[in-house]
């Protein structure tokens, strides 16, 4: 059996592949210049590279894996295949010019060729093996939830809402910021705290657990830290309560401080409230709606002036968004399309402010604190720009900028109406 370059090639091309000679990658600087088969695989830039080295037997009777130091008595000479993606943050070469310096996502070793080119068959089907199909929450299931939260919301009006102040950060308070406060309180909106107080999964029961933060009444004494905000939760023995408490605004998905309408401000009806308006009229916001409940996200992001990088563009259609990552695929395609079947893209770009970094708008699953996959909100030329990223940062967009307010589909369905709606007038 001859164990060379040319008859991996040769074995590839009986398989149908067109294989191209040409330096391979390499993992080093340092490491030694050598030529590779390399097999264009799906993706932005992607391949499949055969090389010749030296590799042993490895734990298991029949598996392989490389020679790490020479001499090593067990060596044999044999194939690599290793797979390699272009990395949208990576600062080396495209792989496809010169000499890059790159780790494999995905490699085999074996003295036969033919697995070899088993291994590189398979990895052409890699994108379409990992795909799925963006599956939005059951039409059936949906409406019972949505049922459940009309009869809730309706019911809530005789919640009681009491408040309760804090006497130790009370105290912390300068003459003017208590004065402020006891203004605030004085103005609350109680019809709107009722209604709009968030719902458990099920859509039946107030949010447990849950603070709404209203209003900041101290800011906090570096970027980093805890101000002083007027929130509202659940009481013990039910009902709501509001109240002082100390929170990082900026990590925080529950704020209404750009939203007063809910709690405090007056409204001059309920499609100011859901952003609709000449800019964004009825038809438009309706076509979108229809597309993200039908798991046609990027659509209703292309209708609404959204852009979108690589990857959430990849992950919203239910595409790997690498091969080194494509066993989330189904995870964050999943969690994706549930993020964006309640979404509001044509509000969102009223909720940039300019120079902010983008802001989170959910976590995906996956990986530590440090580095949790999610989709981010920023900017771009002026319009909202959907990013997708590993990233640790505690800046989240609260839900009542980017999520749509549910009463729009209570409405559409004809579980309430319009006038049902609780709103302070002018």
């Amino acid at each position: 059996m001859e164990t060379s370059l040319t008859a991996a090639v040769d074995a590839l091309r009986r398989s149908g592949l067109e294989p191209v000679i040409r330096q391979a990658p390499r993992q080093w600087s340092a490491s030694p210049v050598e030529p590779g088969a390399w097999v264009r695989m799906p993706g932005d830039e992607a391949y499949a590279v055969v090389t010749v080295a030296d590799i042993r037997p490895g734990e298991q009777v029949g598996d392989w894996e490389p020679v790490r130091t020479l001499p090593d008595p067990t060596a044999v000479l044999g194939f690599t295949a290793a797979f390699y993606e272009r990395r949208p943050d990576a600062d080396t070469q495209p792989l496809e010019h010169g000499d890059p310096v790159a780790v494999p996502s995905g490699q085999i070793h074996s003295v036969f060729p033919e697995d070899v080119v088993a291994a590189v068959e398979d990895w052409t089907q890699w994108e379409a093996t990992w795909s799925v199909i963006p599956a939005g929450e059951p039409a059936a299931r949906r409406r019972a939830r949505l049922q459940r939260l009309a009869r809730s919301k309706v019911a809530g009006a005789d919640i009681p809402v009491d408040v309760a102040l804090d006497p130790m950060l009370l105290s912390m308070l300068s003459d003017q910021q208590a004065e402020d406060l006891d203004e605030t309180i004085a103005g609350l909106f109680l019809p709107g705290i009722r209604w709009w107080f968030p719902r458990d999964r099920t859509g039946g029961r107030l949010a447990g657990r849950t603070q709404v933060l209203l209003r900041e009444v101290v800011p906090p004494a570096n970027p980093a830290g805890k101000g002083i905000w007027l929130v509202v939760g659940t009481a013990p023995g039910g009902g709501l309560r509001a109240g002082l408490a100390r929170f990082v605004g900026k990590s925080t998905y529950h704020r209404w401080d750009r939203m007063p309408q809910y709690w405090h401000a007056p409204a001059t009806d309920v499609e100011e409230l859901w952003g609709v308006d000449g800019r964004h009229p009825a038809g438009l916001v309706a076509a979108a709606v229809d597309a993200l409940l039908t798991g046609r996200a990027l659509d209703a992001l292309h209708l609404c002036g959204v852009t979108t990088d690589r990857a959430t563009a990849r992950v919203l259609q239910g595409l790997p968004e690498s091969f080194r990552l494509r066993e989330w695929t189904d995870k964050w395609t999943t969690n994706a399309t549930s993020l964006m079947t309640n979404a509001a893209p044509w509000r969102w770009s009223a909720s940039l402010v300019r120079g902010q970094r983008p802001r989170r708008l959910e976590t995906l699953g996956g990986f530590g604190a440090s580095r949790r996959p999610g989709l981010f909100l920023g900017s771009a030329g002026g319009a909202p720009h959907l990013t997708f990223a590993q990233s640790g940062s505690p800046l989240v967009a609260p839900r009542a900028e980017w999520e749509r307010d549910l009463d729009y589909d209570l409405v559409s369905l004809g579980l309430i109406t319009p006038d049902q709606i609780p709103l302070r007038r002018r």
